[in-house]
């Protein structure tokens, strides 16, 4: 080659391109399986500089790992096609899950279909077998009818679709969420702690607002609050744990709440926990409508904004709400399908970080 034209050639090639393609023509026939080692001989590409671009192929869907740490060129390559059911449009939680997770696919080269459970079984069921007629390479399901879920799993697994189950587990599916026992016992702590320091330890009663549709996975954080609860002050009674079904719903939570507290006598000191956001809001509409309010702290799970908002208030009895962080979902939730579609292997329940976000901790905007 003249100098002139090597100059020309070294001025315009780009190395790293380069080599992704040298990696991918090691790959000689359709069938070709391939471990780290012998793309490395066949390339003449440092180790590391192999296992970063492999690894970059495997994350957009050109290739795929196989079992014993082997590497296998996607023949047919196209973007991955993930269907995403959101819990509902009206909570912040899946808003904010859904939202996090379409902008990091679109980042990534993944084609998402949203669709809007609606709070409700029956369209989640429906939004289920839409996702399997479009034959979505993966599903991201985020549900909280713990009744429907064995039906939304045997749409999945005859259409042999891999799931993700944001939240409530579902059979056969890879669970992402919040360890709901710890999650709640930190909530309860929280609670527990604040009757120390403002009503000496005294504690008439417990309110607990559960989501029973939900099941036994949502009921595991309001038995995180009882125990850390009685981790702090020691032992509490069960007749003073009063248990009301919220149902995730601000109004509902409202009424339920503000029929249990009229009945209370007046000058009760009240610890409120709500399996949601949703829940602990609502027992905050109710202390404001009753015309004799006990002395009460609130603390929800979530860490929704208009959570936050009502922690940030002045004399708020809303002391505090513990945080998924759903908003940072996105790049976890990629990762995570790009290891089930590239046939690695992964831990069936996936669990994210939980953080209590009280007065001290609120964000400064």
């Amino acid at each position: 080659m003249p100098l002139s034209a090597k100059k020309t050639l070294d001025k315009y090639l780009v190395p790293t391109t380069s080599k992704t393609l040298d990696i991918l023509e090691a790959f000689r026939s359709k069938g070709d399986e391939l471990t780290l080692r012998e793309v490395t001989e066949r390339t003449n590409i440092p180790h590391t500089t192999a296992f970063r671009i492999l690894f970059t192929l495997v994350h957009r869907g050109y290739i795929s790992q196989v079992a014993s740490r082997k590497y296998r060129l996607n023949p047919a390559r196209r973007p991955i096609k993930v269907g995403m059911a959101g819990l509902s449009q009206s909570v912040a939680v899946s808003v904010s899950a859904v939202q996090s997770f379409t902008e990091t696919a679109k980042q990534s080269g993944i084609e998402v279909i949203v669709l809007d459970n609606q709070d409700n079984g029956d369209v989640a069921i429906a939004n289920a077998r839409q996702l399997a007629n479009e034959a979505v390479d993966i599903a991201v399901e985020f549900q909280n009818n713990a009744q429907a879920a064995p039906a939304i799993a045997d749409i999945f697994a005859r259409a042999k679709i891999p799931t993700i189950a944001l939240h409530i587990p579902q059979p056969g599916a890879v669970y992402f969420g919040p360890n709901n026992y710890r999650a709640g016992w930190t909530a309860g702590s929280a609670l527990a702690k604040f009757a120390l320091s403002e009503w000496r330890g005294h504690v008439d009663h417990l309110l607990l607002l559960d989501i029973s549709i939900g099941g036994p996975t949502l009921q595991a954080r309001m038995s995180g609050v009882v125990a850390g609860i009685r981790q702090v002050l020691g032992s509490f009674d069960e007749n003073r744990i009063i248990r009301v079904d919220g149902e995730g719903d601000r109004t509902v939570s409202m009424k339920v709440t503000e029929a249990r507290l009229a009945r209370l006598p007046a000058g009760s000191r009240v610890l409120i926990s709500g399996t949601s956001d949703e829940n602990a809001l609502g027992a905050l509409d109710a202390l404001g409508r009753l015309p004799t309010k006990p002395a009460a702290a609130i603390v929800g799970h979530d860490g929704s904004e208009c959570a936050l908002a009502a922690i940030a208030a002045p004399d708020s009895p809303f002391i505090g709400t513990v945080s998924f962080n759903s908003h940072d979902y996105g790049p976890a939730l990629v990762d995570l399908i790009m290891k089930i579609l590239g046939g690695r292997q992964v831990d069936p329940f996936v669990y994210v970080r939980h953080a209590l976000i009280d007065r001290k901790s609120l964000p400064r905007h």
